[in-house]
């Protein structure tokens, strides 16, 4: 439940050794570098400074190395399939004598420079293209480009012109007005056309002035010169040269796609590298010493010690942390409790003060999962897809945490499942005995229900079931503050906790079962005139009293009635919280009926639609399809609302979740697996 003991070390080696040190600190994965790259230069740490490090060339070769393999993946896209393999699992030694292969590094340079080369060329083309489209639209230009240009008694313009616009120029009007200007059409498009206009220069300005007016937009050709029909075969040769350069990289490249699997380990070679040259820019140097300080886990430093000393003149020298310094929380591994902490993670990392929040929300989340998907057969298919997950991702040495969560909770949602008599949906009554027996059990729980009677439905529908998902809510918020009483006992505040958290107890334990024997169960509970009921009332007033005189104890004057008002109104926010768990109860019933549905409407399409076998195969997608939706759904809401209950409603009474996360040197490599023990 606490976390783990952590302690900061100092570790001093010789400049020649500091990769070998880094690689014992790296391969361990047990090391929290601190960052020394801004530490003060007093004392014995004037001698050193802040280690500079280049890794900018290194960085370039992996962004190119990158790039090329993402080249080489798009350009053989359509031709090579890449199946999807497990990730070779490869020694350290053997990983990083694959980043200094040579012929390798060759190739992969070769890529890269196929990549540049392609889209240059690409780039190139679409240039081309481009003014092949342009020429294309000017192919019936009767004339040379240059004479477009020309100086002389008449000029010439070409241009785009609606064809309203050329009809009102060759009306009698305008050719009376302009006898030295004639129009050509000699492009038609649907609505612009291209125009040529030939004019005499004496009245260049006035005929310019009036096309301009009518929407005359003059093209500027600029420096090309011959026929169009000239320029546009010498632009087709230039495609067809560059098409070819093309499919020769493109060849090329097909060759070197053979290299991808490496190109990747090498990529993976190459990060390892950046990252053990990134912690060395942790630490401080002097003329020949780095000096690395970090955390480690206090039972793990003796193995780092002997680890180190193997490498000859290293010390290692435990030291004690400043004053303002806040170490990280390293969480302590449970095998059945880790799956949980991907919530933890969600959430925040523990204060030093914090208990590990993650093996106290295991039991309540798988149960509270379970309860939201509320259907065996859901909690079957769930585990087996889960366990399926698992299973692929471990052999992809991926992290299944996920899935393993999934499988907890579906191994949850078949036992409540199993006693709520939940199976697919199908109706209770046409199950066989053997599932009925266990829910009967629960069911006997319900007021008036009799086998088989039309309208009882049973505990999964009854006022039963959503108290009973109220009182596991009240159970998880009364351990929130037990814990919060032990955590403050450990930090020091023995009568305050005790006094305060019993206030908490007090009022908790006396307001909900007075609450729900006088409003929810009618006094079903104990008789709400027997001595018990002031026995309730009584522990509600004395645990008011705490909670006020608590809340107000650090304030002054007034401000102490307040206050203590203030945390008074908590008692309040508790109940809100206790209610915040008829979620459970929504969400297995919602679960229920969309599965009921889908049931009915594939019934209906074999009763009712009249065709026998179109009917059956419609019938069996609708279930297939419906209940996998179905249980997606459920699983998505039982794994977010589930969450919710314990990021909110839970750890609201203990947890801070503002620590620093132990974030030990560690490469976690994309393409392959290094097997630290080869």
């Amino acid at each position: 439940m606490s976390l783990d003991a952590i302690s900061k070390i100092e570790v001093l080696c010789h400049a020649k050794t500091r990769e070998k040190v880094l690689e014992k600190i790296e391969s361990s994965g047990k090391v929290h570098l601190i960052d020394m790259s801004e530490i003060e230069q007093t004392g014995a740490m004037k001698f050193f400074k802040p280690a500079s490090l280049n890794t900018d060339d290194l960085s370039e070769r992996i962004s190119s190395l990158e790039k090329a393999v993402q080249f080489l993946e798009e350009e053989t896209a359509g031709e090579k399939k890449q199946k999807p393999s497990i990730p070779p699992s490869l020694s350290e030694k053997e990983l990083m004598a694959l980043s200094e292969d040579e012929n390798l590094l060759e190739k992969a340079r070769r890529a890269w420079f196929i990549a540049i080369r392609k889209a240059k060329l690409e780039g190139a083309e679409r240039e081309l293209e481009q003014e092949r489209d342009f020429l294309m639209e000017w192919e019936e230009l009767p004339v040379p480009f240059e004479d477009l240009r020309k100086k002389g008694s008449y000029l010439l313009a070409a241009g785009i012109l609606e064809k309203d616009a050329i009809q009102q120029l060759h009306s009698p009007e305008w050719e009376k007005d302009n006898p030295l200007f004639h129009l050509e059409v000699i492009q038609k498009k649907k609505k612009l056309e291209r125009v040529i206009a030939a004019f005499h220069e004496s009245v260049s300005r006035e005929v310019l002035q009036s096309l301009g007016e009518v929407g005359f937009s003059q093209q500027d050709f600029g420096s090309r010169q011959g026929m169009v029909k000239d320029n546009l075969e010498e632009v087709c040769r230039e495609l067809e040269l560059v098409d070819g350069k093309m499919n020769t990289l493109h060849e090329e490249a097909v060759k070197l796609s053979s290299f991808i699997t490496r190109f990747r380990i090498l990529l993976d070679a190459a990060g390892l590298l950046l990252e053990r040259l990134n912690a060395a820019r942790t630490a401080c140097v002097s003329t020949h010493v780095f000096l690395f300080r970090a955390w480690i886990r206090t039972a793990d430093l003796d193995r780092l010690r002997e680890n180190l000393s193997q490498l000859g003149e290293v010390a290692v020298e435990e030291i004690e942390p400043e004053k303002d310094e806040t170490p990280p929380s390293p969480i302590t591994e449970n095998v059945v409790a880790s799956p949980y902490t991907l919530l933890t993670d969600m959430y925040g990392q523990p204060t030093r003060r914090d208990p590990d929040p993650t093996p106290l929300i295991a039991p309540f989340y798988a149960l509270f999962f379970g309860i939201c998907i509320g259907d065996a057969g859901y909690g079957i298919a769930l585990a087996l897809g889960s366990a399926l997950g698992w299973y692929l991702v471990r052999r992809r040495h991926g992290n299944p945490r996920l899935f393993q969560l999934l499988f907890q909770g579906g191994l949850a949602s078949i036992l409540v499942g199993i006693f709520l008599g939940g199976w697919f949906g199908i109706s209770f009554d046409d199950l066989p005995g053997i599932l009925q027996t266990p829910a009967l059990m629960l069911n006997k729980l319900v007021p008036g229900y009799q086998v088989g009677e039309q309208g009882q439905e049973g505990f999964g529908v009854s006022k039963q079931f959503l108290y009973l998902t109220l009182a596991l809510g009240l159970v998880q918020l009364t351990a929130g503050i037990v814990i919060n009483l032990r955590k403050r006992w450990r930090a020091g505040e023995k009568l305050a906790a005790v006094v305060d958290q019993s206030g908490w107890l007090l009022a908790t334990a006396g307001l909900f079962p007075w609450l729900f024997n006088h409003y929810l169960l009618n006094g079903a509970l104990y008789n709400v005139n027997g001595p018990l009921d002031k026995v309730f009332t009584m522990m509600l007033a004395a645990g008011a009293v705490l909670i006020f005189i608590m809340g107000g104890r650090e304030a002054k004057g007034f401000g102490k009635i307040g206050t203590g008002a203030y945390a008074l109104y908590g008692i309040v926010n508790i109940l809100g919280d206790v209610l915040s768990y008829s979620r459970l109860f929504a969400l297995a019933l919602s679960s229920a009926i969309i599965a009921q549905v889908i049931n009915q409407m594939a019934g209906m399409l074999v009763s009712e639609l009249g065709i026998p076998v179109v009917g059956v195969i419609l019938a069996i997608v609708v279930v297939v399809a419906g209940h996998l939706f179905n249980i997606a759904m459920a699983a998505l809401s039982g794994f977010i609302h589930t969450a919710r209950l314990q990021f909110v409603e839970f750890f609201g009474k203990f947890y801070d979740g503002t620590g620093v996360p132990f974030k030990p040197l560690r490469y976690e490599p994309k393409f392959v697996h290094i097997d630290r023990e080869k």
